[in-house]
């Protein structure tokens, strides 16, 4: 088979090293680990074996054309109605396999909130990462760099490669769900990242690459890339179709029109503006919103700073507006406070617990002796409810 020579150094060292691990204290339980173990391995293994093993490996880098599509659930009309269309985009990507660096071109016709045309391009390092459009390029935040760092990781026809290459990373993560079926998966800690990926049945190949990630309505939540459309680029398999979701309601669609194997990059394709340079922020780390930062994108209304909520050099502040009446501003979305005569009701809870503590905090110290009592929600939008 064309892809034996890649898998056959993983077999030999399972067949090295894993029989030995039975011989240690711990008798089924060692070899049910063990087993399970193999099995994993031997998941990926038939999956990269699908995808084209040695050829996947040879597939370098990527010239991409597509449409994507984009929508928001928490900008429903109603509580848990349909999702709201964010509008449509047309993108280039320039795409540097075996570097981890990317360049995507988006031409975005935005129907939502406001209709607006929008150019720009990300450029993704992995080092840092800058935005380009006709007033020139700016640095991006730390907390932007590393989702999209992590998305291009998911997305990447190289994940099951890098899996493969750190068997240690690799575990077994039985059958999950993915709409109405049950797939085998396994699970790969890359970096500060699990990805679970799941397998199609038949084909082998990966039906979708799961994260948990926290929603602020919904909390804890499952993000899938959901792969389809399979198509033979450079002698691999790649998939054209890429179906964004969380919690099984599609986010984003993005379709591969043209894909180019190994397309030749110029030299100064990625590189760095000198204002950039002074400015560039490292991927964060620890505690990144991923979806907040994905689908504030996906809305055109992401505050690009790792404050997160407000911009750099700002912050959140009270400010009197009658007697006993305090608005909370300089965030994306504001709070009211009314104090009444042995109690306090606020109004809307926006973002997530970071707001949410921050006029907690701010009230106990406007009115001591006043308890926070009631809630008022003026609309259920996940930027006004994520803080309740």
């Amino acid at each position: 088979m064309k892809y034996a020579i890649s898998m056959v150094p993983l077999l030999v060292a399972l067949g090295q090293q894993r029989p030995a691990l039975a011989k240690e204290d711990g008798g089924d339980l060692v070899q049910q680990a063990v087993a399970a173990q193999r099995s994993a391995e031997l998941k990926a293994l038939k999956s990269l074996a699908a995808q084209g093993g040695a050829e996947l490996k040879a597939l370098k880098s990527l010239a991409i054309t597509g449409v994507a599509k984009f929508w928001e659930p928490g900008q429903s009309l109603v509580a848990n109605g349909e999702p709201r269309f964010l509008g449509d985009a047309t993108f280039t990507t320039t795409w540097d396999l075996a570097g981890g660096r990317a360049r995507t071109a988006w031409d975005r016709d935005q129907k939502y909130p406001d209709p607006v045309k929008l150019k720009y391009t990300e450029t993704v390092l992995p080092t840092l990462g800058f935005v380009t459009d006709d007033k020139g390029s700016q640095a991006m935040s730390g907390i932007r760099v590393a989702a999209l760092q992590r998305e291009l990781e998911r997305a990447s026809p190289w994940l099951l490669v890098k899996a493969l290459e750190e068997p240690g990373n690799v575990h077994p993560a039985g059958t999950q769900r993915l709409g109405h079926q049950s797939l085998p998966a396994v699970s790969f800690a890359d970096g500060g990242t699990t990805f679970t990926i799941l397998f199609d049945r038949k084909t082998h190949l990966p039906a979708a690459v799961r994260t948990r990630d926290d929603d602020n309505i919904h909390g804890d939540s499952n993000y899938d890339l959901v792969l389809g459309d399979w198509q033979t680029v450079g002698g691999a398999q790649i998939a054209k179709t890429l179906s964004y979701r969380v919690n099984d309601v599609e986010v984003a669609r993005l379709t591969y029109r043209e894909i180019t194997a190994n397309p030749a990059i110029g030299e100064d394709a990625f590189a760095v503006p000198e204002a950039v340079k002074a400015t560039a922020k490292a991927p964060a780390t620890g505690n990144v919103p991923y979806q907040w930062v994905l689908r504030r994108l996906f809305l055109t209304r992401f505050t690009d700073s790792d404050n997160v909520i407000f911009p750099d050099g700002g912050g959140l502040k009270l400010v009197d507006l009658a007697p006993n009446v305090q608005h909370v501003e300089g965030g994306t979305a504001n709070n009211l406070i009314i104090a009444l005569k042995d109690y306090l009701i606020i109004f809307d809870a926006p973002y997530g617990e970071l707001q949410s503590r921050w006029v907690i905090d701010a009230a106990k110290a406007k009115y001591p002796d006043k308890p926070i009592r009631y809630l008022v929600l003026t609309h259920h939008h996940m930027d006004h409810t994520g803080g309740m």
